[in-house]
């Protein structure tokens, strides 16, 4: 139950957005700085001790999507998907990436999607059941993935939509296109609250906004939770690039 965005700035830099869709009383741990052989920057979800997305000192971005799809798996089972971020946060490369999900997937029964990039290319690994998919694409237009507890096929057809007229849109204007990056993922439909980018219905809702931004000398991670009808004051934490 997210939104996912990535976009190219310049030439070795880019901003991944995240909008996390949760049950409002699924509380965060502030982000910070993690890691034992290499460093990244990452909240915590306090249910799990897990988290959904962080940025290394490599300049490797990830993020994890739940799957709510047709025969996907969703019993309370297996490894938590929020152990699957801090298990490659530490990665160097997306090579990597791959090689930590082989050892690591078949202990995770539920439906997931990660979403890796240096800004040059995506990594995208689909799991399910304990087994998993990885390809690996150029990063060659802005890039979406969106997912929802009501059924992912609902949520994706009218985010994409919106997603080509408000950031794709804008692509071939470096000095506009942050602006649509940041008014996509704060738009909502009145009458479409519960399929919206910034989402509410009842039982779950957008509970925080995080934008990754990485450049070539340093990494950050800006994050915000919601608060009513807005949002907190936003923190950042910054790393030099290694």
């Amino acid at each position: 139950m997210c939104t996912l965005s990535i976009i190219v700035t310049a030439p070795g830099e880019f901003t991944l957005g995240f909008n996390r869709d949760e049950k409002p009383g699924r509380e965060e741990g502030a982000p910070a700085v993690r890691g034992d052989r290499r460093r990244y920057i990452a909240p915590i979800d306090l249910a799990t001790g897990g988290t959904w997305i962080a940025v290394g000192a490599s300049g490797l971005a990830f993020a994890l999507l739940n799957r709510s799809e047709p025969r996907v798996p969703d019993a309370e089972a297996g490894l938590s998907r929020g152990r699957i971020v801090p298990a490659v946060a530490e990665c160097a490369d997306l090579a990597s990436i791959a090689r930590e999900l082989a050892d690591l997937a078949p202990a995770v029964a539920r439906g997931f999607r990660l979403i890796a990039t240096d800004g040059e290319a995506v990594l995208e690994a689909i799991g399910s059941g304990g087994a998993v998919a990885v390809s690996v694409e150029p990063l060659r237009r802005p890039y979406l993935r969106a997912s929802s507890g009501l059924g992912d096929h609902l949520v994706q057809p009218p985010r994409g939509e919106l997603f080509e007229a408000c950031v794709v849109a804008a692509a071939s204007d470096a000095a506009a296109l942050p602006a649509a990056q940041q008014a996509f993922h704060g738009h909502r439909w009145n009458d479409r609250r519960h399929l919206s980018v910034l989402m509410d219905r009842g039982e779950a809702r957008t509970v925080s906004r995080t934008f990754v931004r990485v450049d070539r000398a340093r990494v950050g991670l800006t994050h915000a939770l919601r608060t009513g009808d807005g949002f907190a004051a936003a923190t950042t934490h910054e790393l030099e690039r290694t």
